[in-house]
Order: C-alpha cells, then sequence, then structure tokens
C-alpha cells in the first residue's frame, strides 16, 4: 500500500516538475532538456515513471540492507545457535534419564552457552558428572550454574544439596542448605530436604524442631510426619541414661508402642529388674502382639524358667508356625535343662523361619550334650543364614545332623571345617 501511494505521488510531482502539462492533442508529453525536446506518449511516459520509482525504491532498500547485514547476520547465527542448544538439551536429557551419564554431559554442555536458561543445563550436567564419580568436574558445573543464574540460588542450592546427599557427603550437604536457610525456610522442598539430610545425620532434636513447620508448609504427608515423630520418641528414648525417666516422659499413647516397650524391658532387663519386665511383656502381649517382645521374654533369667515355658507353649497352640515363639521355647527349656525338648523347639523355629539365632543356640543344646560336632555344623549353618542370607533348605540341615552318627566320623569333620574358614 505505501508503494501505491509513492507512486501516485511521484506521478503527481513528476508532472509539475517536466511541465507535464503540455500535452498535445495526440496525448503526447513533451520533456524539454536544454535545446533537446523529447515526445512521449502519456501512457508511455507513466510506465517510465514508474520504473524509476521502483528502482529507486529497490536501490534504497539494497542500502538498507547492506547497511544492516553484520546485525540481520548476527541475529540470525544467535537464532540457529539457540535452536541448537535447545535440540543438544533435549538429546542431553534423554540421555541423562536413560543413564548413559557420559554423552548427556556432552550434550549437556554443548552450546550451552546460547541456552535460554543454561544453569538448567549445568545442572543436569553436575548430576551426570557424579554419576561418573566425577566430583570435581560437578562441583564446577555447580559453580558455572551459580555464574550463569545468580537469581536462582535457591533452586541450585536444593540440586546441590541433593547431589551431596547423593554421594554421601551429608555434611556438605547440611552447609549447602545452611547457606540457603534465608531463601528456603518458607520453601516446602527444602524444609523437607533439611528433615531427610537431619534424619540421615541422626539430628533428631533438629528434626523436632522442623516438624510443626513441615505440617504448616504441608512439605511432608501426614502418615511420614507421624512416622517421623514415632522416630524421634523411638531415638531419643534410646539415647537417654536414664531410661526410667524418659520413659515416664513420653506421651501416653507413645507408651502403648511395642517397640518402644521392647526398649523400656530391656533396660529393665540390664537392671536385673526381671520380675518387672516380665509382667510388663505379658501385660503387653495380651493387647498388641510383638516379636520382639517374646525374643526378650525367652532370654529372662528366672530362677524356675519351665514356668515361663508353658506360658510360651500356651501362646504357641494360638500362633503354632511362629518361629519366634518356637526360638523363644527352645531357650526357656534349654535353661530348664529340657534339652531334648529344646531340641524340639529350635528345629521347628528352624523350619518355620530364617533365625539365625535359632541355629546358634541349637548349637549351644548340642555342645551341653557334648556334641561338638553338630553344634559346629549348626553354626556354620547359622552364620551362613545371618551373613549371606542363605536360602538354605532348613529341614535338610537338621535331618542332616541327626544322621550323624559316630563321634569318630564327627572328629574327622571338624578339621575339615576348620580348613574351609569355619
Amino acid at each position: 500500500m505505501r508503494l501505491i501511494v509513492m507512486v501516485i505521488l511521484a506521478s503527481i510531482i513528476g508532472y509539475g516538475v517536466l511541465q507535464i502539462d503540455k500535452i498535445d492533442p495526440d496525448n503526447y508529453v513533451k520533456l524539454y532538456l536544454g535545446n533537446y525536446v523529447i515526445e512521449i506518449k502519456v501512457l508511455g511516459f507513466l510506465v517510465l515513471l514508474l520504473g524509476a520509482v521502483l528502482l529507486m525504491y529497490f536501490l534504497i532498500w539494497l542500502v538498507k540492507a547492506i547497511w544492516r547485514s553484520p546485525k540481520t547476520l548476527s541475529s540470525w547465527q544467535h537464532r540457529r545457535n539457540r535452536n541448537k542448544a535447545e535440540e543438544k538439551f533435549g538429546a542431553g536429557y534423554l540421555s541423562l534419564i536413560k543413564g548413559d551419564w557420559s554423552r548427556a554431559e556432552t550434550q549437556l554442555t554443548t552450546k550451552s552457552d546460547h541456552s535460554r536458561i543454561p544453569y538448567v543445563n549445568y545442572l543436569a550436567a553436575a548430576r551426570a558428572a557424579q554419576e561418573q564419580g566425577r566430583f570435581q568436574q560437578r562441583d564446577d558445573y555447580l559453580r558455572q550454574a551459580y555464574e550463569a543464574a545468580p537469581g536462582e540460588r535457591l533452586a541450585i542450592g536444593l540440586t546441590k544439596a541433593r547431589l551431596h546427599e547423593k554421594a554421601g557427603q551429608v555434611e556438605e550437604a547440611l552447609a549447602t542448605l545452611e547457606d540457603i536457610r534465608n531463601l528456603g525456610k518458607k520453601n516446602p522442598q527444602y524444609t523437607a530436604m533439611l528433615i531427610q539430610i537431619r534424619q540421615q545425620a541422626e539430628n533428631w532434636q533438629g528434626i523436632q524442631e522442623l516438624l510443626p513447620i513441615a505440617k504448616k508448609q504441608k512439605a511432608l504427608p501426614e502418615s511420614l510426619l507421624s512416622e517421623l515423630q514415632d522416630d524421634i520418641h523411638r531415638n531419643a528414648l534410646l539415647a537417654a541414661s536414664d531410661k526410667a525417666a524418659a520413659w515416664k516422659a513420653l506421651p501416653r499413647d507413645q507408651r502403648k508402642r511395642t517397640d518402644l516397650r521392647a526398649i523400656y524391658v530391656q533396660d529393665l532387663v540390664e537392671k536385673g529388674e526381671t520380675v518387672e519386665a516380665e509382667k510388663l511383656i505379658r501385660s503387653t502381649l495380651k493387647r498388641d502382639w510383638s516379636d520382639e517382645l517374646v525374643d526378650i521374654y525367652g532370654q529372662l533369667t528366672v530362677d524356675k524358667p519351665h514356668k515361663l515355658l508353658r506360658r510360651v507353649e500356651g501362646w504357641l497352640l494360638a500362633r503354632p508356625e511362629n518361629p519366634h515363639l518356637h526360638l523363644a521355647a527352645g531357650r526357656l527349656a534349654k535353661a530348664a535343662k529340657s534339652f531334648e525338648a529344646a531340641k524340639e523347639f529350635l528345629q521347628a523355629a528352624i523350619s518355620t523361619g530364617p533365625l539365625p539365632a535359632a541355629y546358634s543356640v541349637l548349637g549351644e543344646v548340642y555342645e551341653a550334650n557334648n556334641e561338638s560336632g553338630k553344634a559346629l555344623q549348626m553354626y556354620r549353618v547359622g552364620m551362613q543364614v545371618a551373613v549371606q542370607d542363605s536360602n538354605l533348605d532348613r529341614s535338610s540341615a537338621v535331618s542332616q545332623l541327626e544322621d550323624s552318627t559316630t563321634t569318630t566320623k564327627l572328629k574327622q569333620e571338624v578339621p575339615a571345617d576348620n580348613q574351609a574358614g569355619v
């Protein structure tokens, strides 16, 4: 539209300047150039005039294009580099997801300077470097991320802390979170991560301080907050030098927990308050079953273990497949010198559950009967179960021991076992 207007205006001006008013009856235009007169039809003149205007317009455009060409070329190159940077980031992120760490690092750092958000490239590259064990390079990428986006200290700091935590560098992770405390104190992700790191550092008091904040920010699910509160009480009781006082200081609902009762009962046992411990175990098991308390019950040192054995046998009527009850019964039968009964209970414990302690106690029973070969084999199998979590055929192991006959043969097997590294 602008071109049309320019042509019309140029035509009007041309008529005035070149004396177009002198048109003869045959529609000719006379152009006076010094002593010369040029006659041309009006239509031809208009065509020439239009061509001249178009040529002038083109020349002006060409001059402007040449003048602007460096800037235009630079802009084109910038767009090209940015597009390539985005392509490299996409490819690098996919490689990161696939676990191709080396390729991901290369792709993420290629053209990263031309990315719209280069610090994201560096953060992803930092993870790729860490996965390869290149911690110095990881730190370099994190530094570059800070330099590329100083206004994103919170995001970069959280990523840095997460990488330190994943690498087992708990102290470094805590230091990083401390550096961004003012930025992150109102951020749910920051609160959740700080709780996680403090949990690994076993800073239960620090976690206790954060729980109200986490609840207000909804940084963690209610179920997880409840579990953390339980862990805090448990570890506070474990760490207490005066467990009796710590037990009384617990909230009423916490004192109903069987795991906390087990800690308190164990403390009573260590203090020699066996009668009180036995009563507390019995009262607890009437309401809430606990294999942990059953294990402690079987190890109580009392004057008349056969009384406790009868009680355990009563519990076995309701839970005949519970290996912890069989183990407790075996221990109490051993304490009562009822070795044959102890064997039966312990063999049942081995048959119903992979309890390394059952093998150990059964070995002690064999040893008390001067059956050292069987005892040695039982200790060995128990060690395998404890250390290697071996899927041994427990019934077969017991039957092999029962098939062993002569003392001479057993004496021959002991050195062979020793050579095997028993």
